[in-house]
Formats: C-alpha cells, sequence, structure tokens
C-alpha cells in the first residue's frame, strides 16, 4: 500500500502495481496480461486510482504519481503520431523514457 504524502490517500497494493505500470508507459491491455487479470478489472483499478488522486487524465496521474502535479501538462501535435507503441504518447508528454526516468 502508498499512501499520497501530499493528500494522505492510499493505493492498495494492487492499484499501487498498476499505478506503477502506467507509470512507465503500459497500456490497460499490456497491464491486464502482466497482472493476470481482465481489461475490465484493469479500467476498474484505473478508475478508482484517478478518483483517489484526484485526477482525470493518465498524464495527470503519471504526473501526480512522479512527484511532479503542478507541471504543465503540454499537448504536442507529434503526440500519439510516427508509429509509437501504446503508451509513448503519454510518457512523450511526461517526459519519460519508457522505464520511469526523466
Amino acid at each position: 500500500m502508498r499512501v499520497d504524502a501530499r493528500t494522505g490517500t492510499r493505493l492498495s497494493k494492487r492499484e499501487t502495481e498498476v499505478m506503477d505500470l502506467i507509470a512507465t508507459g503500459h497500456s490497460n491491455g499490456e497491464i491486464a496480461q502482466r497482472l493476470f487479470l481482465s481489461e475490465k478489472t484493469v479500467k476498474n483499478h484505473v478508475n478508482r486510482i484517478y478518483a483517489k488522486l484526484g485526477v482525470e487524465s493518465r498524464v495527470t496521474a503519471i504526473r501526480h504519481w512522479l512527484g511532479r502535479p503542478e507541471a504543465a501538462c503540454e499537448q504536442r501535435s507529434d503526440a500519439g503520431q510516427g508509429g509509437a507503441e501504446p503508451g509513448q504518447a503519454v510518457l512523450k508528454l511526461v517526459g519519460l523514457d519508457g522505464q520511469g526516468r526523466p
């Protein structure tokens, strides 16, 4: 279980696993495969995580998870184009390399 220092919000062990995978650029389908869950179950976890963190998007959730909630989310016209893998556009928006590193 992880506790958010800013809000005191607690994520369950499974929600923490899901959020860690989201933060490294995995799609819901990839998370479902890795954790042996249905994609619908992953979507339910994602929605609960968003509610607990008080966010409305994957980009904002990742920024919050990495301790950068105040950083502006810029929309780039090239995000999601050029044959990028699922999640790569999100990683590009938050400035990560796919391993959770800037």
